[in-house]
């Protein structure tokens, strides 16, 4: 039988006990430290180096990427559809109301008896042809210079955008008769012709608001603004 004497004094145990706590705490701090250290280098490797290559083979794919597309024939014709409707308001406010024509015409019609009737009425719009053709008949070749004279100075007055006043221009631009002939039908004398007329493309235009038309009261113009006015158009069809 072995018989074992523990001799040392309690005190002496604690202070064993606190030494080993403490190369614990030591040893964990040190490993903790290590580690951090180790982190943050790893970390400064990556800010310095990895993320300078990273963004250096970005770089080099989207030269790559951009030059593929450089080379795509007529790239700038392809649009996305958000593109296409990004631009439809702009060409809404571009498109011409030709309908304000027809508003125009009792008003282009010179007062009885000088007055006229529209067999076809053609109106081109295009950017190398913006004309109308008036044809019809009437009485006199007195009465046709005065639709003539009338058609020279027919003025438009309207509002433009963002404009703080009116503004007032000549419809049309160039007034030319093409053709006129005397003939005769039931002891009935007329004068039919075809006048083609340039028109200004501002009468027509969709941003150009408050549109009224007016014939100065001129010696050479009969047609008053405002008068009664006969029908324009002959029953026998038109367009």
């Amino acid at each position: 039988m072995t018989i074992q004497l523990n001799l040392l004094p309690d005190v002496k145990k604690e202070y064993l006990k606190s030494q080993k706590t403490k190369a614990l705490v030591i040893s964990t701090c040190i490993l903790v430290t290590l580690g951090a250290v180790a982190v943050s280098a790893l970390l400064f490797l990556y800010v310095t180096f990895g993320q300078e290559l990273q963004m250096g083979l970005i770089g080099n794919d989207i030269k790559s990427k951009t030059s593929d597309l450089n080379n795509v024939k007529d790239l700038n014709k392809y649009l996305t559809i958000q593109n296409q409707l990004a631009a439809l308001p702009d060409l809404h406010d571009q498109k011409g109301i030709y309908s304000r024509l027809f508003g125009f015409l009792p008003i282009l019609n010179p007062s009885a008896p000088n007055n006229l009737k529209l067999s076809t009425l053609q109106l081109a719009a295009t950017e190398t042809d913006q004309s109308i053709v008036f044809t019809g008949t009437t009485a006199t070749f007195e009465s046709l210079n005065i639709f003539v004279d009338t058609l020279n100075n027919a003025l438009v007055t309207y509002q433009q955008p963002n404009a703080t006043g009116k503004t007032s221009t000549k419809i049309f631009t160039a007034v030319i008769v093409q053709s006129s002939s005397l003939s005769e039908a039931n002891n009935v004398k007329s004068v039919a012709f075809t006048i083609r007329t340039n028109y200004n493309p501002a009468v027509f235009d969709a941003r150009n608001t408050g549109m009224t038309a007016s014939v100065p009261n001129i010696v050479t113009t009969p047609s008053v603004t405002g008068s009664t006015q006969p029908q324009l158009f002959d029953q026998s069809g038109g367009q």
